[in-house]
């Protein structure tokens, strides 16, 4: 993100009063709904039927693979049978977001910060719910060169490890942004900034060779207007930086998908959509190792476009030859009118909406929130929260105790396309 700092959350931390989420709320809204969830033992787990199945209470693992939705029952022997013989049983929806997301043939994956790995349920609820991870902070260029030659990636490969360990694939962020960026890097300018810049680039890649799935390159190169932005000290090496650092990336690191990340692009006739759609479609010309356009999607409930919008906007970057990733979604609540139970409902529609508009696009690979519970979220701290209007925000699909919120049930809504 930006000055605008939507994928440059500084380290969170909680602070000032919160609406907490209410399960006993919640579970009402879900019988309204027509569903019945009941947690488990860990609080985590979801299970979805006409009637509640048995908590679960096997530990925090990737679940087994799921039969197809849909597949056909076997024709009982006996040519005259009761109905209750002949019925089909009605599928059991996944218990987790990503058995639900496996059905689509899509991955979901969340931003996580080392910093929050003290708190074992973070780690419980992240690894049993999520399939890809997003480094929040540690692979910034701030946190991985502060100073000038001096590379740090301690914390980067805590976070591949952990995602080795519970079967998730890895998104790195960010390699080439104008924030969270040293000052030694701002002082550089001309020739001597692109010789850094790219040093970065290939020493960072090349660290992490053969465990980073994709890399977002460069992050929000353009500003609102669609132009290079100008508060970048990289826009003054113009355009070609963007391709030189992908150039450089793509040696690094061969086997690495490569995308340009950004905010706020996701309405088809927006003026930044367009600058972004152009730099894309040059560097796709220009025969740039480009693979993927990533949509953060920081939802603002004030003025945001419709699920249908937002897939048109995917098509067209899609048309270019490129995957499409919603890499940072989060749907504050701030601002939504109503009761905390129906600021819930809106956000769980909005959440069913954003992901839906994933689904329906074949070259949409994956979806991404940004931060596990409401608690971790840039939009709890006292800095960031304004930029979505009044809080609190509670963007999340999970509550500050770990329980599933309405949203979750929409985004697995969304993808069982129900």
């Amino acid at each position: 993100m930006g000055v605008q700092v939507f994928s440059g959350c500084p380290r969170h931390r909680s602070g000032g009063a919160r609406m907490v989420y209410d399960p006993t709320m919640a579970r009402g809204f879900e019988r309204k709904m027509g569903s019945c969830f009941r947690l488990s033992a860990a609080g985590v787990a979801l299970a979805f039927s006409v009637g509640c199945s048995k908590p679960s209470t096997s530990p925090p693992v990737a679940p087994p693979p799921e039969a197809p939705a849909g597949a056909a029952v076997p024709e009982p022997e006996s040519a005259t049978v009761s109905p209750s013989e002949s019925e089909a049983p009605t599928p059991q929806a996944p218990e987790t977001l990503r058995a639900a997301a496996a059905r689509a043939g899509r991955k979901i994956g969340v931003a996580l910060g080392t910093y929050f790995f003290d708190d074992p349920q973070y780690k419980e609820v992240a690894a049993r719910h999520f399939d890809s991870l997003t480094p929040e902070n540690e692979m910034k260029w701030e946190s991985i060169q502060p100073e000038p030659g001096k590379f740090t990636f301690e914390a980067g490969d805590k976070l591949v490890a952990f995602a080795e360990q519970n079967g998730m694939r890895v998104r790195g962020h960010t390699l080439v942004w104008h924030n969270q960026l040293p000052a030694w890097v701002k002082a550089r300018s001309g020739a001597e900034l692109e010789k850094v810049m790219l040093e970065h680039v290939r020493t960072t890649a090349a660290h992490f060779r053969g465990k980073i799935a994709q890399w977002d390159v460069v992050n929000e190169a353009v500003d609102e207007t669609g132009a290079l932005r100008k508060n970048s000290p990289f826009s003054a090496l113009g355009r070609e930086y963007v391709a030189k650092a992908f150039r450089a990336a793509h040696e690094a690191d061969p086997n690495a998908r490569l995308y340009y990340n950004d905010y706020d692009i996701e309405a088809p006739s927006d003026p930044k959509s367009e600058g972004a759609y152009q730099l894309v479609k040059w560097l796709k010309e220009s025969g740039v190792p480009i693979h993927g356009m990533g949509f953060q999607v920081h939802v603002d409930p004030r003025k945001w476009p419709t699920g249908a919008e937002m897939q048109r906007t995917f098509e067209r970057f899609a048309a270019l030859g490129l995957e499409i990733e919603i890499t940072e979604l989060d749907v504050p609540v701030g601002e939504i009118p109503g009761t905390l139970e129906q600021k819930l409902a809106e956000q769980r529609r909005i959440t069913k909406e954003m992901i839906g508009a994933c689904v329906a696009v074949p070259t949409c690979t994956g979806v991404t929130l940004w931060g596990l519970a409401d608690k971790h979220s840039w939009l709890s701290t006292p800095e960031w929260a304004p930029r979505r209007g009044k809080g609190p925000h509670l963007p999340l699909l999970f509550d500050d105790d770990y329980q599933p919120k309405p949203a979750f049930t929409g985004a697995v809504e969304a993808f069982l396309q129900r």
